[in-house]
């Protein structure tokens, strides 16, 4: 409704111009005749302002698509702008509450790593509902990273070590970068229950790094996809685990 009354204001003020427009042409012709000066000109003035009147009045039926297109975007910048800035706000929102969930009470436990892990592990199962998960630190003195606390985990062999760039876990750890895998096969993460076994869909390694060294990393798995925008999140948090005041520094 808004719109179309400003455009038909929008018009209204054009055809008053190009009224006026051939008004004041019409009397430069007159005085152009009668002072025979730039006669040729001020005719060629005259038809201009006439075809412009002409091209109103079709404007104003027709209301060709791009200009209404035009005006519209021109009218609608400040609430696109506005919506665009309530997105944001709500996005950033949502991964403050997630991550502060996700690191809860954890600077309690920095004096025990076992205790760290259970506690990671207890708040990622409320809030991203992680079925099945393990935490590998840097053991220094072989050169590998270990398997230092697990939740749910069910495995027939024994736990496995990774090298630097060895496997998903030693890749995430080169790279320094977070690894999300949204399909995962069949049987390569099992979780066991009284009800029998089942293969988690959603596969999430982000690093732990601190002075541009990974010295642990974070293998969780789900069900259920990441709340969205799982990029940012699942960014934010390793980041937040980075961030936290604990003895990982000494494995590094």
């Amino acid at each position: 409704m808004m719109r179309n009354i400003i455009l038909k204001i929008l018009l209204i003020i054009l055809g008053i111009v190009s009224a006026v427009a051939m008004l004041f042409t019409a009397q430069l012709v007159y005085f152009a005749y009668v002072q025979d000066y730039y006669f040729g000109l001020e005719i060629l003035g005259l038809i201009i302002s006439i075809l412009g009147y002409i091209t109103l009045n079709k404007l104003e039926k027709q209301k060709p698509k791009e200009v209404v297109k035009v005006i519209y975007k021109t009218i609608d910048r400040p609430q696109e702008t506005k919506a665009k800035e309530d997105t944001q706000k709500k996005e950033k929102e949502t991964i403050n509450q997630i991550i502060k969930s996700c690191i809860k009470d954890l600077d309690k436990f920095t004096d025990s790593l076992e205790d760290f892990g259970d506690q990671l592990f207890k708040n990622l199962s409320k809030t991203l509902n992680i079925v099945t998960g393990m935490l590998f630190l840097w053991d220094k003195s072989k050169e590998k990273y270990y398997t230092a606390d697990t939740y749910a985990f069910y495995r027939e062999d024994t736990y496995k070590e990774y090298q630097m760039g060895e496997g998903l876990i030693g890749q995430v750890a080169k790279d320094r970068k977070t690894l999300y895998i949204d399909n995962v096969p069949e049987g390569y993460i099992q979780t066991l229950s009284g009800l029998g076994k089942g293969t988690p869909r959603y596969l999430i390694i982000l690093p732990i790094v601190k002075n541009g060294f990974t010295i642990a990393v974070l293998e969780f798995a789900t069900f259920n996809p990441i709340p969205e925008p799982a990029e940012k999140i699942l960014e934010t948090l390793s980041k937040k685990l980075s961030d936290l005041n604990l003895g990982f520094e000494e494995l590094s």
